[in-house]
């Protein structure tokens, strides 16, 4: 179990939990016992929509435009 956060060298060692593209960021959530879980852009981009979009932000679409932006750079 990864209870510590990846470097940005280790990151890049791994594959997508959960499609198995290159990772390049990381996730963990309480109810998976706050687990590390390496991730793809493409996966990263997909779950910081679900989040803005549940959560009610009205300007959703700007804040992701804006993430994408900064993330791919």
């Amino acid at each position: 179990m990864r209870t510590k956060p990846y470097t940005v060298l280790g990151i890049k060692r791994l594959k997508c939990f959960r499609c198995g593209a290159q990772a390049e960021h990381q996730w963990q959530i309480c109810s998976d016992k706050n687990q590390y879980r390496p991730i793809c852009l493409k996966c990263d981009i997909a779950l910081n929509e679900l989040v803005l979009r549940w959560m009610g932000f009205k300007d959703w679409k700007a804040k992701l435009k804006q993430y994408k932006a900064t993330a791919s750079a």
